[in-house]
């Protein structure tokens, strides 16, 4: 136990004298979708590559019309978004992007003695944009972003906003 608490104490001060992003960063996100990210930013210092997994329609859409039924309940959803982003000050970017969705959902029909379940997986585009604070002299970011997904196989042009905030901790 004193080896774990000795080695989180290194770890946490080497990490603190870290400011703005570095090569990779690892967060959360509350909203829709919310979940885990892991971003790489690339040598150029203007790109990112962002990976997202986590729990779709949970916020906005959880009972939303879709094809000849309507969803009730949350699903799953992963994706992948390439991403610009800009400088505003010393601390804070701004950031957009798009790239690609795959979502796991439920959604239900009326079958005259009730409700069907019918599973589906989604494919679409993303796109978003967002603002970042670095924290002085911390690898922690805290994030603020907005965007949409248009599913296009198997419902075309499916329309789901998404946005959240959360944290991200930049190695």
């Amino acid at each position: 136990m004193k080896r774990i608490l000795l080695l989180s104490i290194l770890l946490i001060s080497y990490l603190s004298g870290f400011s703005q992003e570095k090569g990779w960063a690892l967060g959360a996100k509350i909203g829709d979708p919310s979940g885990l990210n892991i971003r790489h930013y690339l040598n150029n210092d203007k790109n990112a590559i962002e990976l997202n997994l986590g729990v779709y329609g949970g916020i906005w859409g959880l009972r939303s019309n879709y094809k000849n039924g309507a969803f009730d309940g949350a699903g799953f959803s992963f994706s992948g978004v390439y991403l610009w982003h800009n400088e505003m000050t010393t601390n804070l970017k701004n950031y957009y992007g798009f790239g690609a969705q795959f979502t796991s959902r439920s959604y239900y029909v009326p079958d005259g003695t009730g409700k069907k379940e019918i599973p589906t997986t989604g494919l679409g585009g993303l796109g978003q944009v967002g603002i970042e604070y670095f924290l002085p002299s911390s690898p922690i970011s805290i994030f603020l972003e907005a965007g949409a997904y248009v599913e296009l196989v198997p419902s075309i042009l499916y329309f789901h906003p998404q946005g959240g905030g959360g944290v991200r901790l930049n190695f």
